[in-house]
């Protein structure tokens, strides 16, 4: 058994899970930076509108990403099971079939994109204040598509190589590049300018795609220390469909999350105007914090599952599952209290100045962090179940959580508060916050439903 292989193997106690997963949580955090700093510099230096507008259009680009995350999460728990089988140039043949057919579905979606991005933006509602900046923003991050999804691609292949510290260190180095470039071409540059400082931030952020994105696929291109690498592929369109298939939970669950974003921002929209998307986006980047963390996680401990239930290591399977149970709900509870702690702080620096944004802001935060408690179940339910090369399970969560209830839930909550409270702003202002809350405890009740049910099938529990 060589050094890499040992690894994997290993009985980990909790310490031990933590710190062999922190490259990733810290990777996958890093790479959730890039919108939250583009966010703080354009909300200081751009105005409200120009801060509303990338948060109206970013969630395009993370529908058209999510593909990456698909081919990423999917494709790695196939490939790790593969790898725990033994044959090590399958597993280095798929790597390489998916990466290559991801370039180009990346090429064509950026091709798309710049044709149909106008009529997109104008369907999505976008403002005559806010279509100069949308559209400003929009022109410099479509070419860049393409490492997008590579970025997101490459950084869940790391952890299945494992070599989740070299994740690390490429996402280091592209929010470094990212934050440099806000603080020049936003801060300086840009001098005032609300479009200038819309497409500094969109450079900004390009540029440190293309080192998250490009640097690894050189890395595994070149001869390297690692367990994959690429090379010929193994042209499998069955393989293909199976980790498409694996990785549809997080793609729906990116895409379903974009959509909710924009019927979020459009309820907003229409409530409170520029300020009302203003304040939303704000709260969206410290959820994209929180989720971040978590997806980070599993992202990490996937590899391992994957590997161990592929080589058949019962004991391993169970100690992996019950020490990451109880992470999750540790992680849980304390980002719930520290953000609920922190609320004022975090929209005072995207306020700008604006009393009154705060003030919506620190009450909508406020609220919608209670969600935290119930956010981590299922995202590490459904990463599971992607580990186990079980997509349908996996997907159905996924779905189910984040369209079907947070839809339904966005829906009926203002209502019964409605009837509760009576007609007012505050009672659908107060509603719309809440629904998210209950979403997720659904999402929770649904996971555990599966986790029992299956629990015999897979023997973690």
């Amino acid at each position: 058994m060589d050094e890499q292989t040992s690894v994997l193997t290993q009985n980990f106690t909790t310490g031990k899970l933590f710190k062999y997963v922190m490259p990733t949580i810290l990777a996958v955090l890093l790479a959730s930076l890039y919108s939250i700093v583009d966010g703080i510099f354009v909300s200081n230096f751009g105005g409200m509108s120009a801060f509303a507008a990338i948060n109206q259009v970013a969630p395009v680009f993370m529908i058209i990403a999510a593909i990456g995350f698909m081919f990423g999460t999917g494709g790695s728990a196939l490939v790790g099971k593969v790898l725990g089988e033994g044959e090590t140039k399958k597993a280095n043949g798929l790597f390489s079939f998916f990466a290559y057919v991801l370039i180009g579905i990346g090429v064509v979606a950026s091709l798309i994109l710049t044709f149909a991005m106008k009529p997109i933006m104008i369907a999505l509602g976008v403002t005559e204040t806010m279509m100069p900046f949308c559209t400003a923003y929009s022109n410099i991050l479509i070419p860049a598509i393409t490492l997008f999804m590579l970025q997101f691609y490459f950084q869940s292949f790391l952890a299945t190589a494992k070599k989740p510290g070299l994740g690390l260190l490429f996402t280091i180095l592209a929010g470094v590049t990212n934050v440099i470039g806000d603080a020049i071409l936003v801060g300086v540059v840009a001098n005032g300018d609300p479009i200038k400082a819309v497409q500094g931030a969109a450079i900004s952020t390009a540029a440190g795609l293309f080192i998250g994105g490009v640097i690894p696929l050189f890395y595994f291109i070149c001869k390297n220390k690692s367990l994959l690498r690429l090379g010929k592929p193994e042209m499998s369109g069955k393989d293909l469909a199976k980790a498409c298939g694996n990785g549809s939970s997080e793609f729906f669950t990116n895409i379903s999350g974009s959509i909710v974003n924009i019927v979020y921002n459009s309820l907003f929209l229409y409530m409170i105007g520029d300020m009302g998307v203003a304040a939303y986006g704000t709260v969206g980047y410290v959820n994209s914090i929180f989720t971040a963390i978590a997806s980070g996680f599993v992202l990490g401990v996937s590899p391992l599952i994957s590997y161990n239930y592929g080589a058949g290591n019962k004991d391993n399977l169970k100690n992996l599952y019950t020490k990451s149970i109880t992470i999750v709900f540790i992680f849980s509870a304390i980002a719930t209290v520290l953000i609920e702690a922190l609320s004022a702080p975090l929209a005072s620096a995207f306020s700008h100045g604006d009393a009154k944004l705060m003030e919506i802001t620190v009450d909508g935060l406020s609220i919608f962090t209670l969600s935290f408690l119930f956010k981590g179940i299922p995202t590490f339910g459904s990463g599971l179940f992607t580990a186990f090369n079980n997509g349908k399970v996996s997907g159905i969560i996924s779905i189910v959580r984040t369209l079907v209830f947070n839809l339904a839930t966005v829906i009926v909550v203002p209502i019964i508060f409605f009837y509760i409270f009576g007609s007012s702003y505050e009672a659908a202002f107060y509603g719309v916050w809440y629904s998210v809350v209950f979403s997720e405890l659904f999402a929770t009740i649904m996971t555990f439903g599966f986790l029992k049910k299956y629990q015999k099938n897979y023997e973690y529990a």
